[in-house]
């Protein structure tokens, strides 16, 4: 068991590590550009740098703990201390600077989530999670809305590595966009996960996210109220890829009908 005032001491070094990386991946430029798998997943020079840079500070934090990140094949989870990282979340926005990617961290303790910070270096915003405490943004409560589903503003993602999979995921993307009151699509899954938490959006739905995309959203998530499953079992303690459905708990089952519907249909 960690106590709370343990939480929150970890939660100030995770956080000070996040804003450390998201100032130092906004203030450098991309020299080299290559892609895993296929053209849609670029990573780039920065991503590996900014990710050395985090697993170090995270390393000394602690020295006990194991890391699971997107690149150069870090990918251990521990009995006890995880550490769960995306160096630039939302990196094809960051490839074309369109300025709106992250930083995000999260620790897993026992393969549970612990603490989720993400960082926006281009809006100064760090979002903070902590299990049984609450959420965060630059030190103020957030909370996730009220909105039913037919007032809900959703914000999807469109799983752009599985591109197969696009005639079922617009399908179910249309029938959200004719339910509800608008769509959005960001490109960084962990920042839409923030926005649920503070109540910009009501709903999120990605149908194919690994553990460092929805890692430290899935925990800012729980702890401002809102609801999020995994539509593998068992995923989110297993730290799995998995599509996501999140939401403000309000519009939790008419969303999940649609999506599941869509999923089977």
């Amino acid at each position: 068991m960690i106590s709370a005032e343990k939480k929150m001491l970890l939660a100030q070094q995770v956080e000070a590590i996040a804003r450390k990386a998201g100032k130092w991946m906004a203030g450098h430029k991309i020299s080299q550009v290559t892609t895993k798998g296929g053209v849609s997943n670029v990573v780039t020079d920065i991503d590996i740098q900014c990710q050395r840079l985090i697993i170090e500070e995270c390393t000394r934090c602690l020295p006990e703990s194991v890391i699971l990140a997107e690149e150069e094949n870090r990918q251990q989870i521990g009995e006890e201390f995880t550490w769960v990282i995306d160096p630039i979340d939302g990196t094809t926005n960051y490839l074309y600077d369109y300025r709106h990617s992250c930083v995000s961290i999260a620790l897993y303790y026992q393969k549970e989530g612990l603490i989720g910070v993400v960082y926006d270096p281009y809006l100064d915003e760090c979002f903070v999670g902590i299990e049984g405490v609450g959420s965060t943004c630059n030190g103020q409560t957030i909370r996730v809305s009220g909105n039913d589903f037919s007032h809900a503003l959703m914000m999807v993602g469109t799983a752009p590595y599985n591109k197969e999979m696009a005639d079922k995921t617009f399908a179910v993307l249309k029938r959200l966009f004719v339910e509800t009151r608008d769509i959005r699509r960001s490109g960084s899954a962990a920042l839409d996960l923030c926005y649920l938490a503070c109540g910009r959006i009501d709903g999120f739905f990605e149908p194919v996210l690994q553990p460092w995309d929805y890692g430290a959203g899935s925990i800012l998530v729980r702890n401002a109220g809102g609801t999020l499953e995994a539509m593998t079992e068992g995923a989110l303690t297993q730290l799995k890829p998995t599509g996501i459905i999140a939401s403000n708990g309000t519009c939790h089952a008419a969303l999940r009908s649609v999506i599941l519907e869509g999923e089977t249909g």
